[in-house]
């Protein structure tokens, strides 16, 4: 890969964004389920069907991401898709141990869901607009590559927060729910700025 695509600073922002994006929402699900089952009790089947909330709000953050992104631009619509999501997440701090805690789990990962979605969209228009046609499925590989590295990234990151934390098992979830929508902020103020350099 030449290194010279790297110098297109839509580039490389934008695959910034894609990692922050697909290694906070794959490492929430993995926190997300040491919580329903360590601290619910929740079953393996049960937790799954707890999920299927997260894959509605994904399914309606793709639906509203093309508005989105015609309505605010990539930087803002990227911007605005962290926030939500960075808000979602940090809600899931206040979760407890009693078992109407799954309402508020529930809720927050069906937002959570529709702002990464129009975060993902974001980045992947980011990371190959602005490029000649020559150029097009060398950057698509690219967010390819991100996409599988932020996902590779971080359950091992956030499950070493946990465990570092882990006084009890809720502890440790609850810290690195808290790095993880810290994460998810950085990717927010990021697209902002960049989104006010490029206007």
């Amino acid at each position: 890969m030449p290194v010279s695509i790297l110098a297109r600073p839509n580039v490389t922002w934008g695959n910034l964004a894609g990692l922050i994006a697909f290694a906070t929402e794959t490492s929430l699900v993995f926190l997300m389920t040491l919580y329903l089952q360590k601290v619910l009790g929740y079953s393996a089947l049960a937790t799954g069907l707890a999920f299927g909330v997260l894959g509605l709000g994904t399914v309606l953050g793709g639906v509203l991401a093309p508005r989105v992104l015609g309505r605010l631009g990539r930087g803002r619509a990227l911007a605005a898709g962290f926030g939500l999501q960075a808000v979602a997440t940090a809600s899931l701090a206040l979760l407890g141990t009693g078992p109407g805690w799954i309402w508020l789990l529930l809720a927050a990962t069906f937002a959570g869901g529709i702002g990464n979605m129009v975060a993902i969209v974001g980045f992947m228009v980011t990371a190959t607009s602005g490029l000649p046609d020559s150029e097009q499925g060398l950057a698509t590989g690219l967010a390819t590559m991100t996409q599988q590295v932020g996902i590779t990234m971080g359950i091992p990151v956030m499950s070493a927060v946990a465990t570092a934390a882990m006084g009890t098992v809720l502890q440790g979830v609850i810290v690195a729910v808290l790095v993880n929508a810290a994460l998810t902020v950085g990717g927010a103020l990021i697209s902002r700025k960049r989104s006010a350099m490029s206007n």
